[in-house]
C-alpha cells in the first residue's frame, strides 16, 4: 500500500500556481507613448520615438525645435569640432557608415547656412564686414572689369553691361543710384537670394569633383557629402572671423588686440589649408595629383562662383 503524505495548505510544493498573463507588463516597464510598445531603452525600437515628455517643460519644447533643426545634443558638438579641425573626418565617417554619432550632412549645412546668412545680412555686405582692411584686398574691388562684366564709365559714374541693351542698363543704373541712398535694401535683397544660389553651387561643386575624380569609383552622393561638409566649414570659418572682428571693434585692452588680429590671419589661412587636406585625405591620391586637382578645382569653382555672384547682384538690383 502506498503511503499518502498529508500536506498542509502552507506547503509550497502543493500551493496553487499564481496566474499571470503573458501580455501583462511590469509596472516598472515604461511604454512608448506613441505605439505603446514596451521600451528597451531611450528610444522605441518600433516607431523610433524618444522617451521624453516635452509637455511638462517649455524649455524642452525649445530643445526639440533645435533638435529637429540641427540635432542640438551631444551630436552637434561631436560634429562641429571635427568639421573645423579634422580634414575629411566627417565625410569619411559618413561614407564608412558611421553616421549615428554625427549630425547628417544636409541637416548640418542647412542649420549652419541659416545662421550664417542671418548674421551676414544683419552686419553688412561684401568682405568689408569680415573686417579686412588690407590694401591689397581693397585694390581687388577697385580694379576695372572686363567688357562683359559691369564697369564704371569714365566721367559718368554709371555701369555698362555688355550683354544688356541701353534700356536695361539705364534701369540698372537708376536702381543703383537708389540703392546708393538705401544700401540696406540691397543688402537684405542680396542675402535673401544668396542661400538659394549657394544651394545651386553645392551640386555643381559635387559634379566638378565627380569629373575630376571619375576614376576613383566613388558615387556622386559621396562627392555631395564632401561638398556639404566643406561649404559648412567655410561658412563657420567666416562666422568665426566675423565674430573676432566684431570683438576688435569694442573697447578692449591693447594687450588683446594683437593676438586677435593674428587669430584672424590664421583663420583666413586655415580655410585653404583645410580644404587642401580634406581633398587629400578623402580621395587619398598623391600630393602631386592632389595639388593639381585642388588648384584646378579652386579656379573653376571661383569662376562659377563669380558668375553666380554676378547674377545674384543683378537680380538683387532688378528686384528692388
Amino acid at each position: 500500500m502506498a503511503l499518502i503524505t498529508p500536506t498542509t495548505p502552507d506547503d509550497p510544493a502543493r500551493s496553487e500556481p499564481q496566474s499571470e498573463s503573458v501580455d501583462e507588463v511590469s509596472p516598472k516597464t515604461s511604454c512608448c507613448a506613441n505605439c505603446h510598445t514596451p521600451l528597451l531603452g531611450a528610444f522605441c525600437h518600433v516607431c523610433g520615438q524618444e522617451d521624453k515628455n516635452y509637455i511638462r517643460n517649455v524649455f524642452r519644447l525649445i530643445t526639440e525645435l533645435f533638435g529637429e533643426m540641427g540635432n542640438w545634443d551631444g551630436r552637434l558638438w561631436r560634429t562641429l569640432i571635427p568639421l573645423m579641425v579634422r580634414p575629411a573626418f566627417l565625410s569619411n565617417q559618413y561614407v564608412a557608415g558611421k553616421r549615428a554619432p554625427y549630425v547628417p550632412p544636409l541637416r548640418l549645412y542647412i542649420f549652419v547656412s541659416l545662421i550664417a546668412f542671418i548674421v551676414f545680412s544683419n552686419l553688412g555686405s561684401g568682405l568689408q564686414f569680415l573686417g579686412t582692411n588690407d590694401p591689397a584686398v581693397q585694390q581687388i574691388f577697385e580694379e576695372q572689369w572686363d567688357d562683359s562684366l559691369p564697369r564704371y564709365s569714365s566721367g559718368t559714374g554709371e555701369i555698362q553691361i555688355g550683354f544688356l541693351d541701353e534700356a536695361q542698363n539705364a534701369e540698372i543704373n537708376a536702381k543703383l543710384q537708389f540703392l546708393q541712398q538705401h544700401p540696406k535694401i540691397f543688402i537684405e535683397r542680396f542675402f535673401s537670394l544668396a542661400p538659394q544660389f549657394m544651394l545651386v553651387m553645392l551640386p555643381i561643386f559635387a559634379l566638378l569633383l565627380k569629373g575630376l575624380y571619375i576614376l576613383s569609383g566613388r558615387y556622386y552622393v559621396e562627392h555631395m557629402v564632401l561638398a556639404l561638409h566643406t561649404h559648412g566649414f567655410i561658412l563657420l570659418s567666416l562666422l568665426f572671423i566675423l565674430a573676432i572682428n566684431q570683438i576688435l571693434t569694442w573697447s578692449i585692452p591693447q594687450l588683446f588686440i594683437w593676438p586677435l588680429e593674428w587669430l584672424v590671419i590664421v583663420a583666413w589661412w586655415w580655410i585653404p589649408i583645410m580644404l587642401l587636406l580634406t581633398q587629400k585625405r578623402f580621395y587619398r591620391q598623391s600630393w602631386g595629383l592632389t595639388l593639381f586637382k585642388f588648384f584646378l578645382t579652386s579656379f573653376i569653382y571661383s569662376v562659377v562662383l563669380a558668375c553666380m555672384l554676378f547674377v545674384t547682384i543683378i537680380l538683387s538690383v532688378l528686384g528692388t
